[in-house]
């Protein structure tokens, strides 16, 4: 009963966007559980098999690509588990390209550093309450340290090589959007804005900027 509400729902929001003339459709933004998009996706789609599905596009509200947001914790993307934990996201999203090929990839509209220790160790984010608290920062954005020498710069440069790292068995770029959550402390997370309060870009901008024209150039 659930599931039919919510597709209910979710075909009136598609059948607006596609009457609009929007093509492609993501699937609901999820944190961490890309196995629930793909439930949705099998659904939405009327998939009775692995790449068997009745419709593949937005005219009946089959999303195309993956939506997902990513944060790793307290500056710690190592020993936290926070590079692993989005490779494993982008692990997912390849397997299900492979069984879906109408699946044209992974959008990850929200990637950033959250100001808590890792939910293993605190489940409720607490900001500040990490081994790294950005209240003892000048900028509040995350110092260097031994996982991250340049701060970061550095968390951005080791997501980029996992993002141009990513294809499927046949070379299809998995990963199709990448954006930071340009932001100030918002949301329990770390001082994450690309500028300084002049309107220079700062080195974590800069970083944003050479790793998305070194994705392109690859």
């Amino acid at each position: 009963e659930c599931v039919d509400v919510v597709l209910d729902n979710w075909k009136q929001t598609a059948a607006v966007a596609y009457a609009k003339g929007y093509k492609y459709l993501t699937t609901p933004l999820v944190a961490e559980n890309i196995a629930y998009t793909e439930d949705f996706i099998k659904v939405a789609c009327q998939c009775t098999a692995p790449g068997q599905c009745a419709c593949t596009d937005a005219s009946c509200g089959c999303p195309v690509y993956v939506g997902f947001h990513f944060y790793a914790y307290d500056c710690r993307p190592e020993s936290a588990g926070g590079y692993a934990g989005f490779q494993k996201r982008l692990d997912e999203v390849t397997n299900m390209m492979e069984r879906y090929p109408f699946i044209k990839g992974a959008i990850v509209n929200e990637v950033g550093m959250l100001n808590c220790a890792p939910h293993e160790e605190n489940p409720i984010c607490v900001p500040n309450q990490g081994m790294y608290p950005a209240m003892s920062v000048p900028d509040h954005a995350c110092p260097s340290n031994d996982q991250l020498p340049d701060g970061l710069s550095t968390f951005l440069d080791r997501l980029f090589d996992m993002v141009i790292a990513q294809k499927t068995s046949t070379g299809k770029a998995v990963v199709k959007g990448f954006s930071w959550f340009n932001e100030n402390m918002a949301g329990g997370t770390y001082n994450l804005q690309l500028f300084d309060q002049d309107g220079s870009v700062n080195d974590v901008g800069k970083a944003y900027m050479r790793n998305c024209e070194r994705w392109g150039q690859s």
